[in-house]
């Protein structure tokens, strides 16, 4: 069963933020995939429902509440565990008010049945919520800030590990560099105040977020230069850079996010000569 932890209290105003965490935890996705409902008034959006997971799709409707005017669905990139029970959710919302509830993604071709995002999340009371352009994990990821400064980023950031650029998926580790420098300076500016990642534990003050990212960019950039030594020194083969970079006693569960941040990285270095 999926647990839920509200961020204030529901009575207050402005837009409330209740994190559900789905039973899908893992070496790629820590503790489970967070989804995030955001409720203002009556109005609700879902962000990332996960897993095509009963109980956990039923969570989310109970979080959504029974008077929800259900306003869309959203997913932050097509990986499976954010995006699997996003079309059945869309469904069941649909179902239950008798009103067309629209499943949104960046990239239709990857997420069946869904509409291009909108850049605003509008409601009765005002803004909820804006869509953020954050490629890097995948070509088609984006982030929510919403209304209060609070981002969810999706993948882009996660909560107590590092993220993983996959090349098959269009992920770029020079667009990804690029979204974590957005987010440093919304933080820096206060645009942003705190973190909601798509797996792992919430950064809760401004402080908190920007200390995260500047870790995540000066974490790729060390990366960057292990294998930029490597290859200076003669290692060429994937093998043996794995074994060099990622040490010999590489769990096996994370082999394969290590080849896919070796590509990423090899790629970024051939473009930047």
């Amino acid at each position: 069963m999926s647990e839920q932890y509200p961020d204030r209290d529901p009575e207050a105003p402005g837009v409330e933020l209740i994190t559900l965490r789905a039973p899908n935890p893992g070496p790629m996705t820590l503790t489970g995939t967070c989804t995030y409902v955001l409720r203002d008034g009556a109005q609700v959006w879902v962000v990332d429902p996960g897993p095509k997971d009963p109980e956990h799709l039923a969570g989310v409707l109970l979080a959504c509440g029974a008077d929800a005017q259900p306003m869309g669905v959203l997913v932050t990139h097509h990986h499976a565990d954010h995006a699997a029970g996003a079309a059945t959710l869309a469904r069941q919302l649909s179902a239950r008010t008798g009103r067309d509830v629209p499943l949104w993604a960046a990239d239709q071709r990857t997420v069946a049945g869904s509409r291009p995002l909108p850049a605003v999340l509008d409601g009765d009371r005002g803004t909820a919520g804006h869509v953020i352009h954050l490629p890097g994990h995948t070509a088609d990821s984006v982030g929510v800030l919403v209304e209060g400064g609070r981002m969810l980023t999706g993948d882009t950031l996660l909560g107590g590990s590092s993220t993983v650029i996959v090349p098959d998926h269009g992920g770029d580790l020079g667009e990804y560099l690029q979204s974590l420098a957005i987010l440093r300076a919304m933080t820096s500016d206060g645009r942003v105040s705190s973190l909601y990642p798509g797996h792992g534990e919430p950064y809760l003050s401004p402080l908190e977020a920007l200390e995260a990212i500047e870790q995540a960019i000066a974490h790729r950039h060390e990366r960057i230069e292990q294998v930029r030594r490597a290859r200076t020194a003669g290692i060429l083969t994937m093998d043996r850079l794995l074994r060099v970079v990622y040490g010999a006693d590489l769990p096996a569960q994370l082999e394969k996010a290590a080849r896919w941040n070796l590509r990423a990285t090899l790629d970024h270095l051939g473009q930047n000569g």
